[in-house]
């Protein structure tokens, strides 16, 4: 790999509900990408030592890669990073994980699919359980849970990019970089003991959702339910120009109800997952780049939007849905814009 400054796409993105005004939008697969990284489990309790599986979701204009008929195909490169990030550094991540040449990565049981636990001190390491300092080094800062009282432990995927289809604006010059963050049960920190038996008794750990169908409806047409599933079934047809209407479904139980500690009243309260739908197409065009849910909204469980193709043949389409604890799936879709 070619040293380049490293930027690094990360899959836990700040929800912007509609397209940029310039450029072009995030949906529009123009190359190759990574949209998703899936754990399986959703979250773990590191003590245990639980086998995570992941599953990354990595595409260009022509599908799913890498694959044997591909342009990529090459294996991704997996690391779980181990090093905190220091208090000076602004990143998510230590950037020490974000340099490949620093810590490479190795390839999985597959060319997508990669296995490891999390670390047995990962609670120390990005948690609030923050080891006794040695060799006169200073102490390192107690880690602050997201608002739903996660922490996370970093998992780096890398996908190495073919010279012919490599662009400015890659993580490195021959690859593109993508973070997980894996969820992290290290338990109730700085609360009251009546809180913390109640968050033990209370708390399970995350699940990570589910996409179940997509439903899709062109002008005067009937609605029609295609299932959700990680390989595109056959094609659907539509017309030049055609917009049509697309809801994505997930089942009520995908929604998850939780306590956290609320950081201003210090009280332990009750929340229902918040949903998030990132929409992806190598052609036509979305009204919305992301949809989604909020908490108060969990009895919900769709998301629309509408896609207007544009010129013909096939498109893929792809959607990832993400939970408010950092679970997630995703499904693809095929469509033949006709002439």
């Amino acid at each position: 790999m070619k040293p380049a400054t490293i930027s690094v796409i990360f899959l836990l993105v700040l929800v912007s509900a509609c397209r940029p005004e310039v450029g072009p939008p995030i949906s529009l697969i123009s190359g190759p990408a990574i949209l998703d990284v899936k754990g399986v489990p959703a979250e773990v309790d590191p003590t245990l030592g639980t086998l995570v599986a992941y599953e990354a979701l990595a595409v260009d204009v022509n599908g799913r890669v890498p694959g044997p008929t591909a342009d990529i195909t090459d294996a991704l490169l997996w690391v779980m990073c181990d090093q905190p990030k220091p208090p000076t550094q602004n990143n998510a991540v230590s950037s020490n994980c974000l340099d490949p040449f620093l810590l490479p990565g190795v390839p999985g049981s597959s060319a997508t699919t990669y296995s490891a636990p999390a670390a047995l001190d990962s609670c120390s390491l990005f948690g609030p359980s923050v080891p006794q300092p040695t060799n006169g080094q200073p102490s390192i800062r107690p880690r602050d849970p997201d608002v739903t009282g996660g922490y996370y432990q970093p998992l780096r995927v890398e996908l190495l990019v073919p010279e012919v289809l490599r662009r400015v604006g890659m993580s490195t010059g021959d690859s593109l970089i993508s973070f997980l963050l894996q969820r992290i049960q290290c338990g109730l920190a700085n609360a009251k003991l009546p809180d913390v038996l109640q968050y033990n008794r209370d708390y399970t750990l995350n699940n990570n959702p589910v996409l179940a169908s997509l439903t899709v409806q062109g002008l005067g047409a009937a609605p029609v339910d295609v299932p959700a599933t990680p390989v595109a079934g056959a094609p659907i047809t539509v017309g030049t120009g055609q917009t049509i209407s697309l809801v994505a479904n997930w089942p009520a139980g995908s929604v998850e109800r939780y306590p956290a500690l609320d950081v201003v009243t210090q009280q332990l309260v009750y929340h229902w997952e918040s949903m998030r739908v990132s929409w992806y197409a190598t052609g036509g065009s979305f009204t919305h780049d992301i949809t989604g849910r909020g908490e108060n909204e969990n009895e919900t469980t769709f998301a629309e939007n509408t896609w207007k193709s544009n010129t013909p043949g096939l498109v893929h389409m792809w959607l990832v849905l993400h939970d408010a604890r950092g679970g997630s799936d995703f499904a693809a879709f095929d469509f033949d814009v006709g002439p």
